[in-house]
């Protein structure tokens, strides 16, 4: 799984580097088109002013456009009217709408082409600064035009062509950095190309490659949840077997050890004459009578778990004297703990009933007082103290056991969890109390913690609102 996970991501990684860099070419697609389309723009620009500003007056000889005017006149275009096609290189140009369909107005379009191409050379190109802003300003509209928000610089180069050969003219010319135009012809009067050079073009790969990018982001996000949920799933499904096994060990134990019990009470007194004798008979029939309440407590804890398993747990609430439950679960316990039990009870009630439901909070605290003395040693020193403070009523049991290492804090209260004891089985149980516990407080809004220290003895304290 972690290897498949690793190559998703590799891969991905992989093909947005890819995407990368094909929008990478894009965008110095877009910046050479742009300059291209801004130098022609200009020059456009400069030939419609120049057929329009000398075109008006007929009668000055010299007008250098005065024949130019006249020529488009005789062909049937107004003066002034924009050109449609390149730019004014010498060379045939596109021929406008006008000129189709006969080759000699063809052939006069082409000279005139030229004609302008010649004054346009030979008038005030000269002036590239002022050019330069112009074309600036072009270029801003058509980088604009393609959502191209980059910084960059203009630069100007002055060529020689005095003992250069084609070829090396023509690597010159082509020869350009990453994030850099080709150069580009302005003035071929003074030899003058430009060139613009930008900075990084992320922000305009990162608009091109948003919605790839979120898509990327999302898939990878999910594909590590799904990855994680899988793999804390699996660890969980683990941990819940193990903890069944121990479970299902623990309960066996547990169900075998009262039948073994009363099983030889009964032989006994079947086989050795133990009938006869009512002392020892009644010995025999008390045995019985305990182990068989034993198996009765056991059946009826695997019915709690059946219970919760099916959330048929439901409280009722009434007005509860807590101070007399409290004496009933100490002074029962008094009588079968087999111990030496040394018990201090604070009652800070003051005589006030709570709101709670009186059946399972008596079995929770009776779990936890069962807990502490089952966790302690021979001498057991039970503290418990109960107080109500602005509608919030606060229980505390306390004890001198063997305490919770804080490693396993955290799991005490998952049902079936034990705190391992390696193969010390001297306690019995099945991890099942304090996960009772906390649901019926959790059932009553409230909350349960736990302090302790190894070999210094835990502190249980639960806080039940509106009670």
């Amino acid at each position: 799984m972690s290897v498949c996970i690793l190559g998703i991501f590799l891969f991905q990684g992989y093909w947005l580097y890819n995407s990368y860099k094909l929008r990478e070419e894009q965008f110095n697609k877009e910046i050479n088109e742009s300059l291209r389309m801004a130098v022609f723009n200009k020059q456009f620009s400069d030939v419609r002013r120049y057929i329009r500003y000398f075109g008006k007056d007929k009668d000055s000889l010299n007008s250098p456009m005065r024949g130019v005017a006249e020529q488009l006149e005789e062909i049937g275009m107004p003066r002034g009217k924009r050109f449609k096609g390149h730019a004014f290189y010498p060379g045939p140009p596109p021929p406008p709408e006008a000129f189709h369909g006969d080759s000699n107005v063809r052939v006069y379009a082409d000279t005139l082409a030229r004609q302008i191409s010649e004054i346009l050379i030979t008038s005030n190109l000269h002036d590239d600064s002022t050019n330069m802003k112009k074309l600036d300003s072009v270029f801003r509209v058509e980088l604009a035009n393609r959502q191209i928000a980059t910084p960059y610089r203009l630069d100007t180069f002055h060529y020689s062509f005095t003992g250069l050969g084609r070829e090396t003219f023509r690597d010159s010319i082509r020869r350009r950095e990453p994030r850099q135009t080709a150069k580009i012809p302005f003035n071929p009067a003074s030899n003058l190309f430009v060139q613009a050079t930008f900075d990084s073009p992320l922000q305009f790969i990162l608009q091109k490659m948003i919605w790839t990018l979120l898509a990327s982001v999302v898939l990878l996000v999910l594909t590590t949840l799904c990855f994680t949920y899988m793999l804390r799933t699996i660890l969980k499904q683990k941990k819940l077997s193990e903890v069944k096994s121990d479970f299902i060990n623990n309960m066996t134990h547990e169900l075998k050890t009262p039948i073994a019990t009363v099983s030889a009470a009964v032989e006994a007194m079947l086989n050795f004459n133990a009938l006869n004798d009512q002392r020892k008979t009644q010995t025999y029939l008390d045995i019985s009578k305990n182990e068989l309440q034993r198996l009765s407590d056991l059946v009826e804890k695997v019915l709690h778990i059946a219970a919760e398993e099916k959330e048929d747990i439901e409280l009722f609430r009434e007005e509860t004297d807590l101070n007399e439950i409290i004496d009933n679960i100490l002074s029962n316990h008094q009588l079968k703990a087999g111990k030496q039990l040394q018990l201090r009870y604070d009652n800070n009630l003051a005589g006030k009933l709570v709101y709670v439901d009186k059946t399972h909070l008596a079995n929770a605290i009776n779990n936890l007082v069962d807990n502490a003395i089952k966790y302690s040693g021979e001498h057991v020193q039970l503290y418990i103290q109960t107080s109500l403070e602005n509608g919030i009523l606060k229980i505390r049991v306390k004890d001198n056991g063997i305490g919770i290492p804080k490693v396993y804090q955290g799991s005490i209260f998952d049902k079936f969890f034990r705190v391992p004891t390696g193969n010390l089985h001297n306690v019995k149980g099945f991890g099942l109390g304090l996960s009772y516990v906390q649901k019926i407080v959790e059932m009553h809004g409230g909350s349960i913690h736990v302090q302790s220290e190894p070999e210094k003895g835990s502190e249980f304290t639960i806080i039940i609102p509106s009670a």
